[in-house]
């Protein structure tokens, strides 16, 4: 049975590999459309290097990257394999997180023939519309958590989507939002959307990404669009990046 919701379909599921092939992680992480058959995966940085990797803390560290955290990109869903860097030299961008808030971002350039469904994509698909505003960004506010908790998925490759409610007003702190429920261990790097019904129509509006659990307080940590658009913006003007 194929996938309906556009924004599973823009969520598979990502495995990283040390450079002698071995296993690294298991993650989230979602596509966004540039143009033709240029992506950029995003998802947290900390799932290519390791968890609680905060740029901040490792700047100047960068050429110790290749040989100590990931190396390859794997997405069985859609038959690639990408290099995380040329020699020592990183082929993905980060937040260089100016003002040290933990700003947990990365992206890495693909190219994808298949033009597959991307976050960015907006419109009707199927029983879904996909907003780019308008859904409510106050406390108390409904929405979902894409990926892949502890690694499992539906049907072998379907994300899981975990219901929230915002935490707090999604504009108090400009570097990131709370929301009450948890994604778990796998769903870094996922989207985080919030959801509506409007007559039989369902509505989602992609607002962030889920970067942090906090298990004790039921907490998750996510970083808001305007943060990710910031390396989406950096990344499509080195158009470089996809040769």
């Amino acid at each position: 049975m194929d996938l309906l919701d556009p924004f599973a379909l823009a969520t598979p599921r990502l495995v990283t590999r040390l450079k002698n092939g071995e296993p690294h992680q298991v993650f989230s992480g979602f596509l966004y459309h540039v143009g033709e058959d240029r992506y950029i995966v995003l998802t947290a940085l900390h799932c290519l290097l390791r968890p609680n990797t905060f740029y901040f803390k490792n700047r100047g560290t960068e050429a110790t990257w290749p040989e100590t955290y990931g190396h390859d990109l794997d997405c069985e869903t859609l038959g690639f394999s990408a290099p995380l860097y040329d020699g020592t030299a990183p082929r993905f961008r980060w937040h260089q997180d100016p003002h040290n808030a933990s700003i947990d971002v990365a992206g890495v350039p693909v190219r994808l023939p298949s033009r597959p469904q991307a976050i960015n994509m907006a419109g009707a698909f199927g029983d879904y519309d996909v907003v780019t505003q308008g859904l409510p960004l106050t406390a108390g506010s409904a929405g979902l958590i894409y990926g892949f908790p502890g690694g499992a998925a539906i049907l072998r490759s379907a994300p899981i989507a975990r219901g929230f409610t915002l935490a707090t007003d999604y504009r108090l702190n400009p570097f990131a939002f709370h929301v009450d429920g948890i994604g778990g261990a796998g769903c870094s790097g996922g989207p985080v959307a919030l959801r509506a019904e409007r007559g039989d129509r369902t509505l989602l509006q992609w607002i962030g990404i889920y970067v942090a659990t906090h298990e004790a307080e039921r907490l998750g940590r996510c970083i808001p669009l305007a943060q990710v658009m910031e390396l989406v913006a950096t990344m499509t003007a080195e158009p470089g990046l996809w040769t």
